[in-house]
């Protein structure tokens, strides 16, 4: 590796893998019936299975990998009630009073996994220190503010917009015309979370078989049987909590979940007094870069993990999309020129066309997923929801479950229209249009 910024022993796997490894259980036998089967061992697979098994339902969890192998093992650890579309536009296209349920969903997203949490006592570093966006350029700035006025007024959402004359409060950086600070939302660390999850839905007596790709869902009788390489199980009910890795398996909502890469770095340890002028607060962090750039302090505090979109394409292998984060942090932070970088890894998170979650049930199959990069609190959330849903629960009720999940002509899963669009966003981005 000729770049002189990454360290001699990289590792190309995520940082949050070294304080929680993924957990190899002992191997599952595949039961030959079961009351209900899950496809996908993340946030919305053991969020579901807990609440069924704790209902008294027997639950086996399908994973074609490892353990929480995919978005929930890989993101940046932030979580909050995040609506991607601004409160003001989504209630230009939708109306205000669904616009107005959406956005108070979200926030009973964040209060739900807050609470499972707590009551719960998952040992996940979950701190609520809130979330700063800096404003690339000032109509950005002007654009948020007007944006929580009217979440103010309609929401009752309070939020704090820190001009530029002030932002090094939030941020050490001259880079920002200012930013949003939302007092809501924070971080936590992901896969120590995944792996309380775990605990909790082994403890309830939900099966785990990992390593085990599901081959084929096909119904049968009043149920299904769901082939997998370790064997077939009859299940009365199956959920699908693929998210970003959803593939062949389900056409129907391949078609509806689009993967977009996303990548993460991690730095050296680094000297305190660099990271209380770099992070004060210690708060995750972002911006309103088209290609969406986000960044936090590790829970010790020593490091800074960095992630966003590194171009316009896919990218095999880790190291390159490092070295365009890189780029990228030591523009935001000159001073970090010469860190070095100890981890680099990529990942998949699910967007939608309406850029909103979804969950709902197709051909008596249920699902929950489609994020678009702020699963960590609405995948518990909608796992939940989803289980309560195949319980019959009046509790199932959820305005993201709407039987609507648009796509469009000519899109099978293979997003082969992102490169223009993103290319076209990476050069708005350069010129801060």
């Amino acid at each position: 590796m000729t770049e002189p910024f990454y360290a001699d022993d990289v590792k190309l796997e995520p940082y949050w893998w070294e304080a929680a490894p993924r957990p190899e259980p002992a191997p599952a036998a595949v039961p030959q019936r079961i009351d209900v089967a899950i496809v996908g061992s993340g946030y919305t697979g053991l969020s579901a299975a807990l609440t069924l098994a704790r209902a008294g339902r027997s639950v086996i969890i399908l994973e074609s990998g490892d353990l929480g192998d995919g978005a929930s093992s890989r993101n940046g650890g932030g979580f909050g009630p995040t609506i991607k579309i601004p409160f003001a536009s989504l209630s230009d296209k939708v109306g205000l009073d669904r616009a107005k349920a959406l956005f108070l969903e979200a926030h009973k997203a964040q209060d739900y996994q807050a609470a499972l949490i707590e009551d719960e006592g998952i040992a996940c570093h979950f701190e609520k220190v809130g979330r700063f966006t800096g404003a690339i350029k000032p109509k950005d700035y002007e654009d948020m503010a007007a944006d929580i006025a009217v979440q103010r007024r309609h929401l009752g959402i309070e939020a704090e917009m820190v001009p530029r004359s002030e932002q090094h409060r939030e941020v050490g950086t001259d880079h920002y015309h200012g930013g949003r600070l939302l007092h809501f939302g924070g971080v936590l660390h992901p896969v120590l979370f995944h792996q309380g999850l775990l605990d909790l839905a082994l403890e309830a007596g939900a099966a785990v078989a990992a390593r085990n790709k599901v081959t084929a869902i096909a119904r049968e009788g009043a149920g299904f049987k769901v082939v997998s390489e370790l064997g077939t199980v009859t299940a009365g009910n199956v959920i699908v909590a693929t998210n970003g890795y959803t593939g062949k398996l389900t056409p129907w909502l391949r078609r509806r979940i689009i993967p977009i890469q996303s990548q993460i770095i991690t730095t050296e340890p680094m000297a305190p007094q660099v990271m209380d002028r770099l992070i004060p607060n210690r708060r995750m962090l972002g911006d309103t870069c088209k290609l969406h750039h986000y960044y936090r302090p590790s829970p010790d505090g020593a490091r800074l993990i960095f992630g966003g979109r590194a171009g316009a394409t896919e990218i095999d292998d880790p190291r390159a999309s490092g070295t365009h984060l890189y780029y990228r942090m030591t523009a935001l932070f000159p001073e970090l020129a010469g860190v070095r970088i100890t981890h680099v890894w990529t990942g998949y998170t699910g967007y939608t066309f309406d850029t909103l979650p979804h969950l709902g049930e197709q051909d008596g199959v249920h699902y929950a997923g489609g994020y678009c990069g702020s699963g960590t609190a609405m995948a518990v959330y909608l796992g939940h929801k989803i289980a309560l849903r195949v319980l019959g629960s009046p509790e199932a009720a959820c305005v993201f479950d709407t039987g609507r999940f648009p796509t469009r002509p000519l899109y099978f899963g293979t997003p082969w229209f992102l490169p223009p669009i993103l290319m076209y966003y990476g050069w708005r981005d350069r010129l801060r249009l």
